[in-house]
């Protein structure tokens, strides 16, 4: 039997592997430190943290400078979450991006309109969004 029909052969059996156990990474939860302008006429900085989940250093890396392209920040430093110590470990940071609860868009963590019912934890990333959300989920 050549290896094309071997191929072949196990194909159809099932015997594909489907992945490789050791390409598997866990997401860890990674911080990030932004710098931005808090305004044109004032000579001050404003700082903000951000937390995302990564598999590693480069794609925590990609993260975070696609992040600070996209709002025209500047990346101050990245780091995993257990390794930043006591006072940052200790603080749950706001996710650097969003999911809407309503239509799937990712958005950013600033923009976010919490569900007006308090028994409904959704997050939606506009008021039109927002009132489809009550129409569809709460009346």
């Amino acid at each position: 039997m050549n290896n094309h029909s071997r191929a072949v052969t196990e194909k159809k059996a099932g015997n594909e592997i489907a992945f490789r156990e050791s390409e598997i990474f866990p997401y860890e939860k990674w911080l990030v430190a932004f710098k931005c302008d808090s305004s044109t006429k004032s000579f001050e900085k404003t700082t903000f943290i951000r937390q995302f989940y990564a598999p590693g250093f480069y794609e925590a890396y990609d993260t975070a400078a696609t992040y600070a392209e996209k709002f025209q920040v500047e990346v101050l430093w990245f780091q995993e979450k257990r390794n930043c110590g006591a006072p940052y470990t200790n603080y749950s940071y706001p996710e650097l991006e969003s999911l809407c609860t309503y239509c799937n868009n990712t958005f950013s963590c600033q923009d976010t309109i919490p569900c007006s019912d308090s028994k409904c934890s959704a997050i939606l990333c506009t008021r039109n969004c927002l009132q489809d959300h009550i129409a569809f989920r709460h009346k």
